[in-house]
């Protein structure tokens, strides 16, 4: 049976106490993107927890509408439907949440160190594994329903003269061995619930910044005009960067990306 299907799925979900997440499951062979379906759910009802994996994703996008794109098999590709309580600008708390679910069920299974690049990116040896997106809707100053979505490279192989090669990387190719995703997809979502019941909590703000090799480092933030350079001193409550520059003055960096720069 392949390690990834709707059967698999159910089965390690009945070994496991994932709490809501799971409440629901949406299994596709192909799609074109599962925030997309996941979107479409939320918007029809879904309730919190319902989830949408994909075994091939041919219409993806990370942040800033970029492509990612999964042949079939190589890949965990999730999304998940929450509807917080929490305040807008603690949508990050869901995709810290998220991010050390992943970093936690990676290492459990394949041994590896994973680290978080801020915002959205996890990190081996400073080579891209997972993506993380999240979308949202509001009415008024709650949400309607917020979807995290994460692309995980599992047994991908990223080789030249695929463009990826040099910035991307797999927990096979970590490792050199196979990883099953179905083991995995479960193990995520039990510890995305266990980090979901402490959004509030100092603890998921101090985990994920003691997984952030970002602070520390001269990085570069911003475009055109509007580019910061400096060095990332701390991350705030609301999971913003803070950044000092060259003339001393602290800048707030709510969202974007950060470019790590040579030298600290």
């Amino acid at each position: 049976m392949s390690d990834l299907s709707q059967q698999r799925i159910q089965e390690v979900l009945d070994g496991l106490d994932t709490g809501s997440i799971g409440a629901e499951t949406h299994f596709f062979g192909t799609i074109g993107s599962t925030n997309d379906e996941a979107r479409r759910l939320a918007e029809s009802g879904a309730p919190e927890g319902t989830i949408v994996v994909a075994d091939e994703q041919k219409a993806g996008r990370g942040r800033f509408d970029r492509v990612w794109e999964a042949p079939r098999g190589s890949s965990i590709l999730l999304s998940v439907i929450f509807r917080p309580t929490l305040p807008p600008d603690r949508v990050q708390r869901l995709v810290m949440a998220c991010g050390l679910a992943v970093i936690e069920a990676c290492e459990a299974l394949a041994t590896v160190r994973v680290d978080i690049k801020w915002p959205n990116d996890l990190q081996i040896g400073g080579k891209k594994l997972c993506g993380i997106l999240p979308e949202s809707a509001l009415i008024g100053s709650h949400f309607e329903w917020v979807v995290v979505g994460m692309g995980i490279n599992v047994t991908r192989q990223f080789e030249p003269p695929d463009p990826l090669a040099a910035t991307a990387t797999s927990l096979q190719m970590e490792t050199g061995r196979p990883v099953d995703r179905g083991l995995l997809l479960g193990e995520i979502m039990r510890r995305i619930d266990l980090w979901h019941n402490q959004l509030e909590e100092q603890a998921l703000l101090q985990a994920w910044i003691d997984r952030c090799v970002t602070l520390g480092r001269r990085v570069q933030t911003g475009s055109g005009d509007s580019v910061i350079k400096g060095v990332a001193e701390a991350i705030d409550e609301t999971g913003a960067l803070l950044l000092r520059d060259s003339t001393g003055e602290l800048w707030r960096v709510a969202a974007g990306e950060a470019t790590l720069l040579e030298g600290r």
